[in-house]
This record gives C-alpha cells, sequence and structure tokens, in this order.
C-alpha cells in the first residue's frame, strides 16, 4: 500500500482510539488512515473516487448519526443496529446493504456463551463497522489485514473477511462443546448417574446450545443469500446487494456460507446429543434406583428368616427337641441352610 501524502489528512495525528480503525483509499493508493469519521466523511464528500472503511462503537453517539445520515439509513435501522436482541439478519435501505450478525465466545469452565452484536454497513464506497468495544478490537485486525484485497476487489472483500471470521468462530465454540458434551457424557454409564455438578453442566451447555442455535441458524440463512447474490450477475440486476457482491468473490461467500450451514447442523446434532444424554441419565438413574431395590429386597428376605425360625423358637409352645441341645443345634442348622440357599438364588440371578 502507498500512501498518498498530497493529501493533508493522511498525515494528521489520529486519536488513540482510532489507531487501526479506518483506512481511505482511492484507485488503490491509500488516501488516509487511522482518521476520526468526521474527517473521513469529509475526505468522501470532496473525492467521489475516495473509498473507505472504518470501524464504529456500537453506541448511540454524533459518530454514528453522521454515519448513519451519510448512508442514508432510517430510525428503525439505526435501532436494528443498537438492538441488543436483533437476531442476524440480511436488508437493504436505499443502495446500503445492512447485515446484523453477532461474535460468539464459549466459556467451557462455566459452561456458557458470550454473545456481542455486531452490524455490517457496506455500499459500493464505504464499509462501516459497528460493534462493541471488544469486538472492535477483534474485527478491526480482520479488516486490516483484509485492506489490500479491499482496495482491489472492493468492500465486498472486507465483508467476506468479515463474516469468515464471524462463521469461524461459531465451528470454534460448537467444537468446544461438542469436547465439553463427550467430557460429561463419558461418565454416564459409571456405577452411579451425573453428580448434582454434572447435571447442572449439562442443564447450561443445553442453555449454550439454545444461543448458539438462534445465531447460527439465522446467519446460514444470510450467508445463503450473500452466496447467491455473489452469483448473480450485477449488470443485470438493481439490488444492491447484487450490485455490491462482485462474481470474484461467488467462492469465497459460497465457501462462509458453506461452513455456516455444516456449523448449524452441528447444533441440531448436538442437540440430540445432549437431549439423549439426559434421557440416558434419567434410565441409567431408574436402572441404579430398581438395583437398590432389589438388593434391598434380597437382604430383607434373608434377614427374614433366621427371625421366623427364633421367632418359632422363642414360643412357649412344647415342640420336637423343646429345651434340649439337638433341638437348637436342628433350628441352628435349619437357619444357616436357609440363608445360605437363598443368598446363592440371589446371587445368582443378580440381585446381590
Amino acid at each position: 500500500m502507498s500512501v498518498d501524502h498530497r493529501n493533508p489528512s493522511a498525515g494528521a495525528t489520529a486519536p488513540a482510539s482510532w489507531v487501526g480503525r479506518s483506512l481511505v483509499w482511492r484507485d488503490g493508493h491509500v488516501l488516509a488512515m487511522d482518521v476520526d469519521p468526521t474527517a473521513l466523511l469529509e475526505l468522501l464528500g470532496r473525492d467521489e473516487r475516495a473509498r473507505a472503511w472504518w470501524c464504529l462503537p456500537r453506541e448511540e453517539g454524533p459518530a454514528l448519526t453522521d454515519a448513519a445520515e451519510f448512508l442514508g439509513l432510517d430510525a428503525l435501522a439505526v435501532e436494528d443496529i443498537l438492538g441488543s436482541r436483533e437476531g442476524p439478519k440480511l436488508d437493504t435501505i436505499g443502495d446500503t446493504v445492512m447485515i446484523i450478525g453477532a461474535g460468539v465466545h464459549f466459556d467451557p469452565d462455566g459452561a456458557r456463551i458470550d454473545i456481542a452484536r455486531m452490524s455490517i454497513l457496506a455500499t459500493e464506497r464505504v464499509l462501516v463497522l459497528v460493534a462493541d468495544e471488544q469486538m472492535l478490537s477483534i474485527l478491526a485486525p480482520v479488516l486490516q489485514q483484509c485492506a489490500p484485497r479491499v482496495m482491489t476487489e472492493g468492500v465486498a472483500g472486507g465483508i467476506h473477511g468479515l463474516l469468515d471470521d464471524l462463521v469461524d468462530g461459531y465451528s470454534d465454540a460448537l467444537e468446544a462443546m461438542e469436547e465439553a458434551t463427550e467430557t460429561l457424557t463419558g461418565t454416564l454409564f459409571a456405577d452411579r448417574p451425573l453428580a448434582r455438578e454434572d447435571q447442572l453442566r449439562a442443564f447450561r451447555l443445553r442453555q449454550a446450545l439454545v444461543r448458539l442455535r438462534k445465531i447460527c441458524t439465522p446467519m446460514q440463512e444470510v450467508t445463503g443469500e450473500l452466496a447467491n447474490a455473489a452469483l448473480r450477475p450485477s449488470e443485470q440486476s438493481s439490488d444492491p446487494v447484487d450490485v455490491l457482491l462482485a462474481n470474484a468473490t461467488a467462492r469465497r461467500f459460497a465457501d462462509v456460507a458453506d461452513h455456516a450451514r455444516h456449523t448449524a447442523e452441528g447444533t441440531n446434532g448436538l442437540r440430540d446429543v445432549l437431549a439423549s444424554a439426559f434421557e440416558t441419565n434419567l434410565a441409567l438413574a431408574d436402572v441404579h434406583l430398581n438395583m437398590i431395590m432389589k438388593k434391598l429386597s434380597a437382604w430383607a428376605a434373608i434377614i427374614a428368616v433366621p427371625t421366623l425360625i427364633t421367632g418359632f423358637m422363642g414360643m412357649n409352645v412344647p415342640y420336637p427337641g423343646f429345651g434340649q441341645g439337638q433341638g437348637f443345634a436342628l433350628a441352628f442348622v435349619v437357619m444357616i441352610g436357609a440363608v445360605v440357599t437363598l443368598y446363592v438364588l440371589f446371587r445368582r440371578n443378580d440381585w446381590l
């Protein structure tokens, strides 16, 4: 990249918060870097051939208001950008393409998934990334890495780089959740059902999976629409998405859509595994309870025999051998024989 030193804004000192957050170029040559939105919009207004990308914090402020006015966004679009519960979607407002998405991170220790909302606003001239500061610190370097490709292929190259990074994050989160699930299900067939901590962890895994599916499923549709738009000839369409995405990016967008589809399908499979784990745990708990009841019943039957014999002998009624040593010996032999017989029978039938 070569810097155009004829532009006075190219040498301006950028605030620390804007370092690596913006780039203005024209015909493959950099006009300015790390400038604030006000100066950036002035550059775009003075030069119709200038192109730019920049990052904005996801909070309502003058910078977002100016960007929304420059892109022709209405109040509903701004509300979608700032909304905390807005799901991933693809929309167009005039000539501006708006992609609502989210980044995810899975915490294996707490079995919790964190979701950070973000938005991509794009025209043929500009690409604006709107996200929280934590997400900007992750995605801004992605845009910097894509800068050479963006300056040659256009804004579509930056959109692909951002979406590819987001979808890779979904795949990483799903893989971490699958590993946590495998560790959890590995203890199912132990001698006891899942402990309380394991049951709580399984419940949190299901909660995290539900949150991940709410992001992956609509993102699968978004990336699929972008992949189809990249295949359509832009000369024969007036759709802003078709115009924005060049045919040269079709294969890359198809690859992103394929990864998003695999991740969405993976969440469905993992949901079935977790559901089966819950059902298996309940079934094993019933089996464990039945085994305990069988053992208790067997020992109760064994103990009942000596009790019956000694109770009979304790009656003040004469019987053969009453008051004699051979009578006691006979009763003792009967008790031992009955106990041993019952024990052997219960062991043979797996009750003990």
